[in-house]
């Protein structure tokens, strides 16, 4: 063992470099305030004299250090961190507050430092011992399944300012050891319950990695919304959306941007052009991603190394991606997050919101959110009473989507291990929310008490309000300006829309004002109807009322099957519950079930997940229930991979 005292002193050079340690690659960020200056004794030291040496910087406060304390700070990296390892073993530097006993038998190069007033965190570092320079680390992880459209870096914690990272299909991952939880940075840490403006945060134990969406704004980066051309004509943003900017403020590590589907419209996988489609994990990886949201969705359901995602939903593009990739989700109360700085698709529809393995994890992030929103109703004082609303398909179906409600009594399933898990899951609800499902016809209400005026069919009433909303809006608001500015810059030269989209482009643009008009009158007069019908008169009467139906059944729906170029929405969309009444929406899955894939030609297993959905303002209610029932282990937090379980 070769001990050496050193002092840190300021630096304001730095260069970038990545570097090769084992098996894996790091990338290094230079740290300003960090220069280390070395005694005559590094000389005597091979190890020393290269110019990058892996570093374990170690705070420590007592006056002995030993072979034991090392072992068991070791065995402690290794559990929390997915950076770390044991090659940044070939020094260490202990920044302690006073005079230290070395006792190490281990040849481990020691380096002891007096701390500065900003001390660096535990973790590893690297060491340019030509300059003094010090450097954190991230660990480069392949984007496996492309579902990232690039990976972000930041140069200077002041600016809040980001800078894309230069290694197509991978992206950099800082240690975890840097961070440490404070009351303001709950984020940033750990297990323990924090107190922030009276709501309770249960967060993971260590700080929380996440990605955006690309038509949400971060600073210093180009928000694409999957469109190469857009991409390149708009300059990078100049602040960060406030939704993202909170999560920054809270401690959260942002690592990059995800692929969306150009201007968050729906696509298959088929149907992407600009971009390759993300890559669905779950069962053969090669099933549907879903839409939209779709690179956030298969991040969170692919990756360890990522904590949570950032998507939008307008009109299902958190909830069914979330569905199809085993992951939760949660789309907000309408207005409950900030939408200043995102893609605007529909203001009266769109919300942003999260993906995450676990309801802890989930809850944590949203309520960091969705804290200063005046939208919000306070958590009860008192548990509330359940009601479990339960939705069956109809006696008498008139839309198409009536499929997607849970079975009427005595009707034979197609699905049976999934109706299974479902009927499990149910049960284990009711016992533990002490209710009864209360089970209703959807359409039968709908035909008896829709609002005068309207069509007594949904799918009549309903069904082409979001394809209007959208597309109207979307053409008016953004594309008619950025096509005639393209063409303005380019010498004439129109920008490329993906086909699907153009067509419906080209649909909102004979959309009329009074058409338009009408559609937001019809879905104002919905979610009144579905507020009244489902959440105001049972909250009024003391229950707090919970709509559950299934989101997906573990069918396969393979990426290379060809697209129906479906133009517009004309049917009834369970979806439109939560988007047209602005109620808080989250998939939750609750199991698997086999397949035989015709792609590995063997048995795989796919996601079954339900959609739970509270009165709208409730989110933190919601929230705090789904965190229970992982507590009570009624829902469990899933893995990333193939498989939602180990």
């Amino acid at each position: 063992m070769t001990s050496i005292a050193a002092p840190i002193t300021n630096s304001t050079k730095f260069c970038v470099k990545t570097i090769a340690l084992g098996n894996d690659d790091f990338h290094l960020l230079p740290l300003h305030e960090s220069r280390l200056t070395l005694s005559s004794a590094s000389s005597t030291s091979v190890e020393i004299e290269r110019d990058f040496v892996p570093i374990t910087v170690i705070n420590w406060i007592k006056d002995r250090f030993t072979d034991d304390d090392l072992t068991k700070i070791v065995e402690d990296f290794i559990a929390r961190d997915d950076v770390w390892t044991i090659e940044f073993l070939r020094a260490i530097i202990l920044q302690v507050p006073q005079n230290l006993v070395i006792e190490l038998e281990k040849d481990v190069i020691t380096i002891v430092t007096q701390p500065t007033s900003v001390p660096l965190p535990d973790g590893p570092y690297i060491l340019q011992t030509t300059t003094g320079q010090m450097f954190a680390v991230s660990k480069l992880f392949d984007d496996k399944f492309h579902a990232f459209i690039g990976g972000s870096l930041k140069f200077d914690s002041l600016s809040g300012s980001f800078e894309w990272m230069h290694d197509e299909g991978r992206i950099a991952v800082p240690s975890r050891l840097y961070y440490q939880p404070t009351v303001s940075k709950p984020l940033a840490g750990v297990r323990p319950e924090i107190a922030q403006d009276d709501f309770r945060l249960l967060i993971d134990l260590v700080q929380l990695r996440f990605a955006v969406k690309d038509i949400i704004d971060v600073a210093g980066l180009e928000t694409g919304c999957g469109n190469r051309n857009y991409r390149d004509f708009c300059p990078p943003k100049t602040s960060s959306a406030p939704c993202i900017q909170q999560l920054l403020d809270a401690g959260a590590v942002l690592v990059g941007k995800t692929k969306t589907t150009q201007f968050a419209e729906g696509q298959v996988a088929s149907q992407w052009v600009d971009y390759l489609a993300p890559f669905n994990p779950r069962g053969d990886g090669y099933q549907q991603p879903s839409s939209s949201s779709t690179g956030s969705a298969v991040a969170c359901a692919a990756y360890a190394w990522l904590d949570f995602t950032v998507g939008t939903d307008t009109g299902g593009s958190i909830r069914h991606p979330a569905g199809v990739c085993g992951t939760y989700g949660v789309r907000p109360s309408l207005d409950a997050v900030s939408v200043s700085g995102v893609l605007s698709v529909a203001p009266l529809l769109d919300t942003v919101g999260l993906f995450a393995r676990s309801p802890t994890t989930i809850e944590a992030a949203v309520k960091t959110m969705v804290v200063q929103s005046p939208t919000l109703l306070p958590p009860p004082a008192t548990r509330m009473r359940y009601k479990l609303l339960y939705p069956i398909h109809a006696k008498n179906p008139t839309s198409k989507n009536s499929y997607r409600w849970f079975l009427s009594p005595s009707e034979p399933s197609d699905a049976v291990a999934a109706e299974s898990l479902f009927e499990q899951t149910i049960q284990k609800l009711e016992y533990h929310l002490e209710c009864t499902r209360t089970v209703f016809d959807l359409e039968e209400l709908w035909r008896e008490t829709h609002p005068e005026g309207q069509s007594a069919s949904l799918d009549e009433a309903t069904g082409s309000i979001y394809s209007i909303l959208t597309t109207y809006t979307i053409v008016h608001e953004l594309m008619n300006l950025f096509i005639a500015s393209y063409k303005a810059t380019q010498n004439g030269k129109t920008p490329f829309v993906d086909p699907i989209v153009k067509a419906r482009h080209d649909y909102g643009r004979q959309i009329t004002a009074s058409q338009f008009a009408a559609a937001v009158e019809s879905a104002k007069m919905f979610s009144k109807w579905a507020c009244n019908s489902f959440f105001t008169s049972s909250s009024a009467e003391g229950e707090f009322p919970l709509l559950i139906f299934p989101q997906s059944w573990g069918r396969p729906n393979y990426r290379d099957a060809l697209a129906e170029d479906l133009l517009v929405f004309s049917t009834f969309s369970t979806y439109s519950l939560s988007y047209l009444s602005g109620c808080p929406d989250a998939t939750i899955p609750i199991g698997e079930v086999p397949y035989h894939s015709r792609i590995t030609d063997r048995e795989e297993m796919l996601p079954v997940s339900l959609s739970v959905l509270s009165p709208p303002g409730t989110d933190l209610e919601l929230l705090a229930l789904l965190a229970e029932l992982e507590e009570y282990g009624i829902v469990r937090p899933v893995a990333a991979g193939a498989s939602m379980y180990d």
